[in-house]
């Protein structure tokens, strides 16, 4: 039915695959979207929904706010737009199967707190679990196991790194990507009974298809903390992953970056390419297949199955990247991918702050400004 897989890993243990859960990358459904006369959000699935036919559940990250009409967006302390959509928009994900959706992303909090909480109840009501904002750390991370057949139990945990509105013991926030929440998260899903646990992170740096070596560190970290499946998205542009082998039992799988699913904000080429990763396992519940599916988001930002020469671009692509972070090359190329602009950016990314909110905006920013930025101005400095 599929011939654009490209199989990651397989148990070689002969057993038929009964059952298949997708990840995908950001469904970003506001900005320069276009759809034909008299299609809706359902109808424009279907570009994409033969990739889902053979898959029981999906998990997605929702890259903006829902809002209700009546609230007004917070100010911006800096370059960026205020991103949202109509409820109606969660209409697209019924054809993918979706029923996890990843809300830990760096646009949940455009309309703050109250923005989260309409978010929320609007994936409710469409019968679909929201995972990654509205609570504290003090609190226990929110996760949702779903039940498979027979002994299958997998469990879905969204988190963000690239995000400004991050929670803490006393603030109700967005769900931190660290090991210890990720220990606990973990933890959490196996007391629900979970024999596969999945996270989808907001991680990654804007511009470039490589990882930042800082979340590469991450994101592996997390993974040996029994997560199964860690991938990520937030850079709109396809990665590479990581097999992680294992003494026993099955390998570990780091993706780190699956592009978007769809989106009506691409600054690149580069940026219309995405990926689904979709794994299998047999009628015991037990993992035997990891494999992933190229989409190619058309000129309408909406995905689409790629027809043999997209596809071949994409998975090349992708197994290029995944290539050099084997052999560790990935990190200089990162920096290099960087290096143009960079200061130009920060300044006018600097300016931007000053012209929304004056010297409280610029107070703002720099009080966000991270090491890992530092980091990559001095590497621009020093080569």
């Amino acid at each position: 039915m599929i011939d654009q897989n490209l199989v990651l890993w397989d148990s070689g243990d002969g057993e038929e695959i009964a059952t298949k859960i997708a990840i995908t990358g950001d469904f970003l459904p506001a900005g320069n979207l276009t759809f034909p006369a008299g299609v809706g959000w359902s109808q424009m699935a279907r570009n994409v929904a033969g990739y889902f036919k053979d898959v029981s559940t999906t998990f997605v990250n929702l890259e903006c706010a829902l809002p209700d009409g009546t609230l007004a967006p917070r100010a911006l302390t800096g370059i960026g737009q205020i991103v949202w959509a109509y409820p109606e928009s969660l209409e697209y994900l019924r054809p993918i199967h979706a029923q996890a959706v990843g809300i830990a992303n760096n646009h949940s909090h455009d309309f703050r707190d109250a923005g989260v909480a309409h978010t929320r109840e609007a994936i409710f009501a469409h019968g679909l679990i929201p995972l990654g904002a509205g609570r504290t750390t003090r609190e226990s991370p929110e996760v949702y196991v779903w039940w498979g057949p027979n002994e299958l139990r997998i469990g879905f945990w969204a988190a963000a790194k690239a995000a400004h509105d991050i929670a803490t013991d006393d603030i109700p926030g967005i769900e931190p990507a660290t090991p210890k929440r990720a220990l606990e998260a973990v933890q959490e899903m196996k007391r629900r009974g979970a024999t596969f646990c999945v996270a989808l992170l907001h991680v990654g740096v804007l511009r470039t298809n490589r990882p930042d070596p800082e979340d590469v560190r991450l994101l592996d970290s997390l993974a040996k903390s029994d997560f199964h499946v860690v991938a990520c998205s937030h850079s709109h542009r396809v990665g590479g992953y990581k097999r992680i082998e294992r003494v026993q039992n099955f390998p570990l799988f780091s993706f780190y970056g699956l592009g978007s699913l769809v989106s009506g904000y691409i600054a690149s080429p580069l940026e219309r390419e995405g990926l689904i990763a979709v794994a299998g396992f047999n009628r015991n519940g037990k993992f035997t297949r990891m494999e992933i599916r190229p989409v190619f988001l058309d000129e309408s930002g909406f995905g689409s199955i790629p027809d043999t020469a997209m596809s071949h671009t994409i998975l090349e692509r992708f197994q290029k990247l995944s290539e050099e972070i084997a052999d560790g090359s990935y990190e200089k190329m990162f920096y290099r991918d960087l290096s143009p602009g960079l200061f130009c950016l920060y300044i006018r990314d600097v300016r931007a702050a000053l012209r929304h909110r004056g010297v409280r905006g610029l107070a703002i920013k720099m009080s966000r400004i991270r090491l890992r930025h530092v980091r990559r101005l001095v590497r621009k400095a020093t080569g």
